[in-house]
């Protein structure tokens, strides 16, 4: 039997944007036609394909605007898909949305039998129902005043409770986790669960929220501009979602600089004024390289033929309308020599933008060109394998030349073999799947849970003595502070329960550059469980302060690993039941 419940191939939404309101109208009509100039097309799905199977609980994630409403309206028929296959194999009555068929005007109690009379839920099956609902949504007092008069989390308790009354073989749920309290949230999970695994209903959680979709979702579908950038476990999504927080700042950052080149531009006469095109080479994971990358040459090529060069001297982040280096959002270090040439570095450390950049002034001689006539040449030196791509950015187009990977500790001249891919309006970047965040001041090469002996710990006891070790490698040789280190425990992977913090070692890479931190704790209070340790290594003061940047991006995060490794705690009985840390103090009568 066949237990894929929805399917989608090359599924695609294609909304037009109408320059003006009568352009829509005559649209509608079938008047509109082609008329050049009326409208653009936004691709709001683009080719996505999916199987979802009966049982499975599936997060979509995604930020606002990327297609995670658009996909729910699909699946629930709201909307017809402009190309591509859909198929939903389940009752119509069965696509449950939350709110649907619920009137502000009318009572709780219309609303419930209303919507239970739509799936053929009607007389002595309904009042059992009502009840139950009611029940549930600990709303009896209110049940009979009109749904206007309730507030959002009222609203949603009771819509939420209706939908789930009966057993659906499919339950969408379309951003609801958000609204309410703890309390009746944690209602709501266990409700899901008991859907899932007793009846077999489907989840849909729709959300951009991905802590409350892991927990509740073991697979989460990632959507980003129509496309799915990721689908798998919640552990590995959430870890690249926390890094996409710097491609995000990466891309606003390039496109501040894009808008900055034009305002140059159109200050010179036109016949002067330049094309500019950006170079970027950058590390494929996000993480800082092994060691420093060298380079003494960066040109551009048109039709195999050099026309640009970034300048690599003293000065070569002041030129304006000329060829430059990019400093904002960059890596690069200060003017070198290295094996007889001079140059400079791409440093491992310092920046949580682990790349370096520039620009290049093309000729105004040149004209217009196309993308796919341009390429770079990088003369480069790294005594350590890098793993480096190089992408170009030329008006609102991309493409992706290749990648550097080859250590030579002697001058070595990259191009690119095969013809590039070129992207329109698309942001650069892979996804970094680590957990690897930070400046890369420095590297924790392991940790674990260790024993009296040394031996390493994957079970630990409540109640019993912990020491963790953590091996690490300062790489800035002018670090010298009282860097802080904590380290987060994650009940199940998402809910930060417990956190150590040091703010009293000293960390002197003259002295040593590694070594190891131990943390020794007199008496484990986590109860029964499995934990993901995150480990982190911060600027002297950093959490004495309100940081106002994501710590992807804050250049005070020397280095994060986000959840390293897990362990699971036992013996921690009745007591640690429902809840997370049991707390020591002294007791005493008085």
């Amino acid at each position: 039997m066949n237990d894929i419940v929805i399917q989608a191939r090359d599924l695609t939404k294609v909304y037009r944007l109408y320059a003006g309101p009568g352009y829509r109208f005559l649209d509608m009509f079938g008047l509109l036609k082609n008329k050049a100039g009326a409208y653009t097309e936004h691709a709001a799905l683009d080719r996505v394909s999916l199987d979802i199977r009966r049982g499975e609980k599936v997060a979509i994630i995604g930020r606002n605007g990327a297609g995670k409403s658009t996909l729910l309206k699909l699946i629930t028929r709201v909307i017809e898909p402009s190309a591509g296959v859909l198929e939903v194999r389940a009752q119509a009555h069965a696509l449950l949305q939350i709110g649907t068929g619920f009137h502000p005007d009318f009572t709780g109690r219309q609303n419930v039998y209303s919507y239970l009379a739509q799936l053929g839920v009607v007389g002595a099956d309904a009042e059992r129902k009502f009840g139950e609902i009611v029940e549930f949504a600990e709303l009896e007092e209110y049940i009979d005043q009109p749904v206007k008069t309730y507030s959002s989390g009222m609203g949603v308790r009771l819509m939420f409770a209706t939908a789930t009354a009966i057993t659906p073989q499919l339950l969408v749920l379309d951003e609801v986790l958000g609204v309410g309290d703890a309390y009746f949230a944690a209602k709501s999970f266990r409700r899901m669960k008991s859907l899932c695994e007793g009846a077999g209903t489907t989840l849909l959680l729709v959300t951009h929220d991905v802590y409350s979709a892991v927990k509740m979702c073991e697979r989460i579908i990632w959507v980003d501009r129509g496309r799915i950038l990721m689908d798998g476990d919640g552990g590995t999504v959430v870890k690249a979602y926390e890094d996409s927080i710097r491609q995000q700042e990466e891309t606003r950052l390039r496109v501040k600089k894009q808008r900055k080149l034009q305002e140059i531009s159109e200050t010179l006469p036109v016949l002067q004024r330049p094309e500019y095109a950006i170079v970027e080479i950058a590390s494929r994971s996000g993480r800082p390289q092994n060691d420093l990358v060298y380079f003494s040459s960066i040109r551009l090529l048109v039709k195999d033929e050099p026309v640009a060069a970034l300048p690599l001297g003293e000065d070569a982040f002041e030129r304006r309308d000329n060829s430059h280096l990019e400093q904002s959002g960059t890596a690069w270090g200060t003017p070198l020599e290295w094996a007889g040439k001079p140059g400079r570095a791409l440093l491992n450390y310092g920046t949580p933008f682990h790349k370096v950049a520039g620009v290049f002034a093309i000729p105004a001689a040149h004209g217009e060109l196309a993308l796919t006539e341009m390429s770079c040449e990088v003369e480069y030196a790294s005594v350590a394998d890098c793993d480096l791509v190089v992408r170009l950015f030329y008006r609102d187009q991309e493409t992706e030349l290749g990648v550097i990977t080859a250590a030579s500790s002697a001058w070595t001249t990259w191009r690119p073999v095969t013809s590039p891919q070129v992207a329109v309006g698309r942001s650069a970047g892979g996804l970094n799947i680590t957990g690897v965040h930070g400046t890369g001041t420095f590297t924790l090469r392991d940790a674990r849970f260790v024993d009296n002996d040394g031996s390493e710990l994957h079970l630990l006891k409540h109640g019993e003595a912990a020491r963790l070790e953590i091996d690490y490698t300062i790489h800035d040789p002018s670090l010298s502070e009282n860097a802080q280190v904590v380290i987060a425990f994650h009940k199940d992977g998402v809910q930060d329960v417990c956190r150590f913090i040091t703010r009293d070692l000293m960390f002197r890479a003259a002295d040593r550059s590694e070594g190891t931190i131990r943390l020794q704790v007199p008496s484990l209070r986590m109860t029964d469980g499995e934990y993901s340790v995150t480990i982190m290594i911060a600027k002297e003061g950093y959490y004495d302060s309100s940081p106002s940047l994501f710590y992807t991006i804050n250049p005070d995060v020397y280095c994060c690993v986000s959840r390293m490794f897990d362990v699971s705690v036992t013996g921690s009985g009745l007591i640690g039941s429902g809840t997370a840390h049991l707390a020591l103090g002294d007791w005493s009568l008085v």
